[in-house]
């Protein structure tokens, strides 16, 4: 006796219920409300951020979830996370996702002063800088990488404020003889005399 061939629509049928029916991704890691009170805990702001960051790339975020960890990484970049561009994209996507949030009133508010620095600080890098004041600039903008690369570049050593936020952003290693020394030219200072570059990963 002939087998009785499926018919393709009857298979694909059945193939799109099968998808329909795999469960969704298992969510790994910490509770969402563990890692939001770690975060919050962190005196570090750039490991504050990196925590937030790691949580956001979790894909079993409810939209309340990752509307409140955008907030939270938002309002630390535009304040001790030294980011006011990333603060911007932030408070954009959280109302994206969420306009009606409870959290919503803040992320306009705080959206409004990020923009307002954004705005200040690229129209002064139009004018001439120190590579102080350039530094201070781009690093409050949020581009960590590439201030802490021009100023190893040059060989100027960083003043003493500048000096603790590469060392908590992981740009400077204290003590760490592994990398280049910090100091290269300029007036000696007692917190320099451990400061080295981060080896490079």
């Amino acid at each position: 006796m002939t087998p009785r061939l499926i018919p393709f629509r009857v298979l694909a049928f059945a193939l799109f219920l099968a998808a329909c029916a795999t469960p969704p991704p298992v969510e790994t890691g910490p509770p969402f409300e563990s890692v939001m009170v770690e975060a919050k805990g962190e005196a570090n702001p750039y490991k504050a951020d990196a925590v937030l960051t790691g949580l956001l790339e979790r894909q079993t975020l409810t939209d309340d979830q990752r509307a409140r960890a955008l907030y939270a990484r938002g309002s630390l970049r535009r304040q001790d996370g030294d980011d006011r561009r990333g603060a911007v994209e932030d408070f954009k996507a959280m109302l994206a996702l969420a306009p009606a949030h409870p959290l919503g009133p803040n992320a306009r508010e705080e959206l409004e002063f990020a923009e307002t620095d954004v705005e200040t600080i690229e129209a002064g890098l139009q004018r001439m800088l120190s590579l102080s004041q350039w530094f201070d600039s781009m690093w409050v903008l949020g581009a960590h990488d590439e201030a802490a690369a021009r100023y190893r570049k040059s060989g100027i050593s960083p003043n003493p404020a500048q000096l603790a936020d590469l060392a908590q952003a992981g740009f400077v290693c204290m003590g760490d003889e592994t990398g280049d020394k910090v100091y290269t030219v300029g007036d000696r200072r007692d917190d320099l005399e451990d400061a080295y570059w981060c080896p490079a990963d």
